[in-house]
């Protein structure tokens, strides 16, 4: 038995996270000290992309490998609906900022500027089919970790709001609108690996 083949479900797909964030910031870099004609956004985004992968790999390491005992079929229907439409969402913030400043009708710009939401919630619903199908142990995880992300975000959403209030800080209401979702799944996982532990 090979090195690999011990490791739980998990921490493989932990190493293969790690590789593939890993390879989305050598991009990121190759293409900034070469000089590459792409614009500092798909940098950022390629970045971004890589440190999720990465802190999406440690998470996994850590996490306690329940992944076993789920019914194959509902994994496998999990990813057929998850990854097109993360796929579809990486794609689309590829271009979108371009695509938002070349569309000018009203009506197409409320479309476009929507885009990424309504793949987003595509992705929900991939989740929320995963989670209602799941057994009893899993979705009180999914669900109480949820929660813990929910009160968490919430909390310091509130407090930021109360610090900007005073003038404390400045944040910009767009960049803290946009970031909501993306931290609610950061504290998400965050939780969900201490609830995985404690009921393994």
């Amino acid at each position: 038995m090979s090195a690999l083949d011990s490791l739980t479900t998990c921490r493989r797909k932990a190493l293969l996270f790690l590789a593939l964030g890993l390879g989305f910031l050598a991009l990121a870099w190759i293409a900034h000290v070469a000089a590459w004609p792409v614009g500092d956004r798909f940098l950022g985004i390629l970045a971004g992309f890589g440190a999720g992968a990465v802190f999406s790999s440690v998470l996994l390491w850590f996490m306690p490998d329940a992944g076993g005992g789920m019914p194959k079929a509902l994994m496998r229907r999990y990813y057929r609906e998850f990854i097109p439409a993360m796929a579809g969402y990486i794609a689309v913030m590829l271009v979108w900022k371009k695509l938002l400043d070349w569309v000018q009708a009203p009506a197409l710009r409320v479309l476009v500027a929507l885009l990424p939401a309504l793949l987003i919630l595509w992705i929900m619903r991939a989740f929320v089919r995963y989670v209602s199908d799941s057994d009893e142990l899993q979705r009180r995880i999914e669900l109480e970790s949820g929660a813990v992300a929910g009160l968490a975000v919430s909390a310091g959403y509130m407090a930021a709001g109360f610090l900007q209030t005073a003038h404390l800080i400045d944040i910009p209401s767009k960049v803290a609108m946009l970031w909501v979702f993306p931290m609610l799944c950061f504290t998400y996982g965050i939780a969900k690996v201490f609830v995985a532990r404690r009921y393994s």
